[in-house]
């Protein structure tokens, strides 16, 4: 069983047509409209897991919570500054903490979190939103190092910008450059849905197109 959340965002609900697609098993959690924080956008909190939420089929965890704000890190305030620690790095390790403790080790487990490009290039506008994702990736890779020993592994899956209503915060952002959801959806479910004797701790989709350096 794959659960999965953020379950009322976009990418998550294309996720979730996707694995309807191919038969698989699987259940969303998120916040319904009437619960979400004041900016306006679904985020994942611990207590929105509950441990009943998971039970003996459960094998793998997708994580597609959080948010992304295009601003100068002096323009932003106290309390966006919280909001996107918590949607971002807290409410993740949480989930993740939830989750090993709700499941066995003696079983195969998948954590997959959904990561961002800007942990790689942190680009200026988006400095904090970078820092939090830069720090989970730095948190999957300790996991995957203190679980060797288990059936047990973490992977990031980062993409650059994506068509839709979060992608679409990004200022100067070149067409030929975006991400389809319907794609990146596909690509994630290949990815969390693979039975084999190997993983990929870290997955980095680009869109492939040749650069025009004419001025």
């Amino acid at each position: 069983m794959i659960l999965i959340t953020g379950g009322s965002g976009e990418l998550a609900q294309s996720i979730g047509e996707e694995l309807t697609k191919r038969k698989l098993a699987f259940r969303l959690i998120g916040r319904e409209k009437s619960k979400e924080k004041i900016l306006q956008i679904p985020i994942e909190v611990v207590q929105d897991y509950d441990s009943c939420t998971v039970d003996s089929s459960t094998d793998t965890l997708l994580i597609t919570n959080g948010f992304f704000m295009f601003k100068s890190f002096e323009d932003t305030s106290s309390e966006q500054i919280s909001e996107l620690i918590e949607a971002n790095f807290t409410s993740v390790v949480n989930l993740i903490w939830r989750f090993l403790s709700s499941t066995s080790s003696s079983n195969r487990r998948d954590v997959f979190v959904i990561g961002s490009t800007a942990a790689y290039d942190l680009g200026a506008g988006a400095s904090l939103y970078g820092a939090l994702k830069l720090g989970i990736r730095g948190l999957l890779h300790s996991l995957n190092k203190e679980y060797a020993t288990v059936d047990t592994r973490f992977s990031l899956i980062s993409f650059s910008t994506i068509d839709n209503s979060m992608g679409r915060l990004v200022p100067d952002q070149e067409p030929m450059t975006l991400l389809s959801l319907k794609e990146v959806a596909s690509e994630i479910c290949d990815q969390i849905t693979k039975q084999r004797n190997y993983f990929e701790p870290e997955v980095i989709l680009r869109r492939r197109f040749i650069q025009d350096h004419k001025k």
